[in-house]
């Protein structure tokens, strides 16, 4: 039987409230689930778009966008999938704006104040053209199952729904298109 009547809505898990929602459309229930993590996705939505008032207007606007994906979507773990999905839009909305994410950080709290990742050797322009080379060498399926995934937060299912395949075959073209673009990015 299903817990959440057993207890109380504040004290049921985000697995019991988002089941909730999905069996029964019961918004107050994605309600409380999505207040848990509200300062997370505020957090989130302030550090890419860098203006508080621009966090705040997407913290409602994610909001709508969980209880539109949540029950089409195979949410397992609910607060990774929000994270992920929160910084998918704060990045959607830059690209939409024209803006780049500037990663910025107190030189005073790192030993460096470059930013500085083992796969970047020398501008994060030529790095970008590098990448974008590397995703053209991909497979069309690679290519369109990492978009979909990792640019706009869709889940294994989703895509194999949108596409007609079967999740084993997603889940495939994403390992490996994940492994072709590292392996190419390291050359």
């Amino acid at each position: 039987m299903f817990r959440f009547f057993q207890r109380s809505a504040a004290q049921a898990s985000d697995e019991e409230l988002l089941q909730r929602y999905c069996r029964k459309g019961d918004m107050e229930a994605l309600g409380l689930v999505y207040q848990r993590y509200m300062e997370l996705v505020y957090g989130v939505c302030l550090k890419y778009l860098q203006n508080e008032a621009e966090a705040e207007d997407a913290v409602m606007t994610i909001f709508e966008e969980v209880a539109a994906k949540a029950a089409k979507s195979e949410v397992r773990e609910f607060r990774p999938w929000l994270y992920v999905l929160a910084k998918n839009h704060c990045l959607m909305a830059l690209r939409k704006a024209g803006r780049h994410f500037l990663q910025s950080s107190d030189p005073a709290l790192m030993q460096s104040d470059a930013f500085w990742h083992p796969d970047m050797e020398g501008d994060e322009d030529a790095v970008l053209a590098r990448l974008q080379k590397c995703m053209e060498q991909l497979t069309a399926q690679q290519k369109r199952c990492i978009d979909l995934f990792y640019l706009q937060g869709k889940s294994y299912k989703d895509i194999a729904d949108e596409d007609g395949e079967e999740l084993g075959k997603v889940r495939s073209h994403i390992q490996n298109g994940r492994r072709n673009l590292k392996n190419c990015m390291e050359k």
